[in-house]
């Protein structure tokens, strides 16, 4: 028998659940921002590499933690242990810089391959950068600028295509006590749309709506040290939503999609 996974239903159970999380997170939340505020304020100070690279790994343990006690609130039975999210956390994030190399690299070349293809502009590695926006500006009139625009939408599609794909993996680590990054993959097969749809309320509006408030933050605070940690911590911050509605969401998709397994023989919650 084939899992439904209903759209609405799961919209539902992501905010009901980011609701329930909002007092247990705060602590970690308040901790992963103190180290997104560090971070900012160290990459614009002459602190040196230490400091950054500290703040980075601070912000990591402690988006980790939360990410462990969210999806040990929303799962019952979950294992929660913390090394096995630290370790698909890790790996996660590798695959994706890995691709969204490429793709930003390639996204990144193509404008000065169009522009001069064109034949309004010819650039080189010692052209003006006032020329260079001219350009491209220029080019997105044109139908090659068309091509990048479309090129741009299948490079977001395929790292969306592949988030998507491993929606469950935190959630699927959690609850049964090892890394379960890429054996999450086929869990997610056939049920792309309904995660689609459901992550259009879910993740990419609170985002877009923590991108517009960072925006303005960022434009309205000073220009000082004090400045670039508030900054950074109300960055995380006003991605709260975003981070709690999603993790809420994969808690309820992986309710629904475990395996059989999984269902007949709940692991022991840790701590």
């Amino acid at each position: 028998m084939t899992t439904r996974l209903a759209i609405f239903p799961l919209i539902s159970a992501a905010w009901g659940g980011a609701a329930r999380l909002l007092v247990p997170a705060a602590p970690w939340l308040i901790l992963f921002a103190l180290a997104g505020g560090l971070y900012s304020f160290a990459l614009r100070s002459q602190s040196g590499l230490w400091l950054p690279l500290g703040a980075a790994i601070l912000a990591f343990l402690a988006g980790t933690e939360l990410s462990r006690r969210a999806y040990q609130r929303l799962i019952p039975g979950a294992a929660a242990k913390f090394l096995p999210l630290a370790h698909a956390n890790l790996a996660a994030y590798a695959a994706f810089l890995f691709i969204g190399f490429f793709v930003v690299f390639f996204l990144m070349m193509l404008p000065g391959i169009l522009i001069n293809e064109a034949g309004q502009y010819q650039l080189n590695d010692e052209s003006d950068p006032a020329l260079v926006r001219e350009a491209f500006v220029a080019l997105l009139g044109t139908p090659y600028g068309a091509v990048f625009i479309a090129c741009c939408a299948v490079g977001a599609g395929l790292l969306g295509w592949i988030a998507l794909r491993l929606t469950l993996y935190g959630a699927a680590t959690t609850a049964l006590g090892k890394a379960q990054v890429f054996r999450t993959w086929g869990r997610t097969k056939g049920h792309l749309k309904t995660l689609g749809l459901a992550s259009l309320a879910t993740h990419l509006l609170p985002f877009a709506l923590g991108v517009a408030i960072n925006g303005a933050l960022h434009r309205a605070l000073p220009d000082t040290g004090i400045g670039h940690f508030i900054g950074g911590a109300a960055g995380v911050i006003v991605f709260a939503p975003f981070l709690l509605a999603g993790h809420a969401m994969a808690a309820a998709a992986w309710e629904t999609l475990k395996p059989e397994e999984a269902r007949a023989e709940p692991p022991t919650s840790g701590d």
